[in-house]
C-alpha cells in the first residue's frame, strides 16, 4: 500500500518498503561423485526481472575408467555453452550478477533459473507530532460576518462557521497522520458577561491530544451555527494550554495553532502572553503558529509580538498568518500543517544490507548525504532504523510527493 499527501482535504503519507532479492530456484544437483552447487548475488532488481543460467559439462575418461569434469557458465538468452577446464566465470546482465559453479560427474548437466525473491511494499506512518489548537470563540467571531468564498453573489457568514470548517477539514484529512487537541477561550458555555463566564476558561484542556481524534475535536467545540459568546482570555488559554503539553512526554514534537480575531481582553496582560509563549519556545521547543481572522491593526500588532515569540514568524511586515476570508484561513491552515509535518521517518524493518538500501521521492531517487544543513537528500538519524530527509527531499515530502524506502539483498 502507498500513500501519499496531497492538497486539503485529503493529505495522507506513507513510506512503503519495496524488498527485493535474488535467491536460488529450481536447482539441481547430480547424481554420483560430484554434486552440483549454484550460488547467485545480486546487488540490484527488477520486479520480475528473470536472468537464466545454463552449464554443460563435457568430459574426458583415462584408462582406470576415472572421470574428471570441467565446467564453465555463461549467462544468455538462449542456448548451452560447453567450457573445458578447472574454471569458473561469473558476467552480469541487465544489472544481476551470477556466480555459478558446477562440479559433476561425467555427461552430467545442471542447470539453473535465477529470479527474485517476492517483492512485498509495508507501509509506514511518519513520526506525528502533537497539534494543539487554541480556538477564540468570543462572541465577536458570531456577530462578525465575513465572505467566506470571495464570491459577492453568495451572502457572508460568520466567522465561527468559517473556523468550525476548515477546522472539521483539518482534522478529517490528517485524522491518520497528526495527532489533535483543542483548547477553548473563554469556556464553551461562557455567557456575553463577566458574570456568565465571559473571562474564563474551563480548567485543563477541551479535547487532549490523540490519535485518530477528529470526531473527539468536532464532539468537543461548538457546531457551525452555534452563536458563540464571550471575551477573549487569550493569556489564560495559552498558559493552560503550555501546561498541558508539557506534560504529555509522549517524545513527539508538539506545537500550538493560536487562531483568533481580536486583541486580547478580560485585563490578561499582554506582555504575560508573549512571555508563556516565548517560554515555550525557548525551552521545550513548542512553537506557536498565529493566526489572525480579518484582524485590526492594534491586533495585528499583538500578533506580531505573538508570532515572533513562538518561532514560526513569517517574514516581511506582518509575522503571523492574516486571513481576510475563508479560502485564505484554509490556505494558512494548509501552509501551517505542511510545516508541520515531521520529515524524520521510521525504517522497519531494518535493511539487513544498509549499503543497498535506497529513497525515493515522487519517482525519483533522493541521494544519501552527510550533512542535513547544507545538502538535500537523506541521511541516518537512528543508525537503519530512521532516516530524516533534508532540503528539497524534505520540501518534496511536505508536498504531498510519495515516499519509498527500496530494500535490496545479496542472496547467499
Amino acid at each position: 500500500m502507498r500513500r501519499s499527501f496531497s492538497r486539503i482535504p485529503h493529505l495522507p503519507l506513507a513510506l512503503a518498503l519495496v524488498v527485493g532479492c535474488n535467491g536460488d530456484d529450481n536447482s539441481s544437483a547430480t547424481e554420483g561423485s560430484g554434486g552440483s552447487n549454484i550460488t547467485s548475488a545480486s546487488a540490484s532488481t527488477t520486479q520480475g526481472q528473470t536472468t537464466s543460467t545454463s552449464a554443460a559439462t563435457s568430459s574426458t575418461s583415462d584408462t582406470g575408467g576415472a572421470s574428471e569434469s570441467a565446467s564453465g557458465t555463461s549467462t544468455s538468452t538462449s542456448g548451452d555453452t560447453s567450457t573445458s577446464g578447472d574454471t569458473s566465470t561469473s558476467s552480469t546482465t541487465a544489472g544481476v550478477t551470477d556466480a555459478t559453479t558446477s562440479d559433476g560427474s561425467s555427461g552430467s548437466t545442471t542447470e539453473s533459473k535465477v529470479e527474485p525473491c517476492q517483492v512485498e511494499e509495508t507501509p509506514i506512518e511518519p513520526i506525528p507530532s502533537d497539534i494543539l489548537f487554541v480556538l477564540d470563540k468570543s462572541g465577536s467571531m458570531s456577530m462578525e460576518l465575513w465572505d467566506h468564498d470571495n464570491n459577492l453573489q453568495t451572502p457572508n457568514v460568520t466567522r465561527w462557521k468559517s473556523l468550525h470548517s476548515v477546522v472539521e477539514s483539518v482534522v478529517t484529512s490528517f485524522d491518520d497522520k497528526l495527532n489533535f487537541g483543542a483548547k477553548l477561550y473563554p469556556k464553551i458555555d461562557a455567557g456575553s458577561f463577566i458574570d456568565q463566564g465571559a473571562c474564563e476558561i474551563s480548567p485543563g484542556i477541551e479535547v487532549p491530544v490523540a490519535p485518530k481524534n477528529a470526531m473527539a475535536i468536532l464532539a468537543g467545540i461548538p457546531g457551525a451555527d452555534v452563536d458563540v459568546l464571550g471575551g477573549t482570555p487569550s493569556f489564560q488559554a495559552l498558559q493552560a494550554s503550555f501546561t498541558y503539553l508539557k506534560g504529555l512526554k509522549t517524545g513527539l514534537d508538539a506545537a500550538v495553532i493560536f487562531i483568533t480575531d481580536g486583541e486580547i481582553s478580560c485585563d490578561n496582560p499582554p506582555a504575560a502572553a508573549i512571555a508563556e509563549i516565548s517560554d515555550a519556545w525557548e525551552k521545550s521547543q513548542i512553537p506557536t503558529y498565529v493566526v489572525g481572522i480579518d484582524v485590526d491593526a492594534v491586533t495585528s500588532a499583538q500578533l506580531n509580538q505573538f508570532a515572533s515569540a513562538g518561532g514560526k514568524a513569517l517574514q516581511g511586515q506582518t509575522k503571523f498568518y492574516q486571513t481576510t476570508d475563508q479560502i485564505e484561513l484554509e490556505a494558512a491552515m494548509q501552509s501551517i500543517l505542511d510545516d508541520t509535518v515531521s520529515c524524520v521517518l521510521p525504517v522497519d524493518p531494518e535493511p539487513a544490507f544498509p549499503e543497498l538500501f535506497e529513497v525515493w521521492v515522487d519517482g525519483a531517487e533522493v541521494t544519501e548525504i552527510g550533512d542535513c544543513a547544507k545538502e538535500s537528500g537523506w541521511h541516518w538519524t537512528k543508525e537503519f532504523t530512521e532516516i530524516e530527509l533534508c532540503g528539497s527531499a524534505c520540501t518534496s515530502l511536505k508536498q504531498g510527493n510519495g515516499i519509498e524506502a527500496k530494500y535490496f539483498c545479496l542472496a547467499g
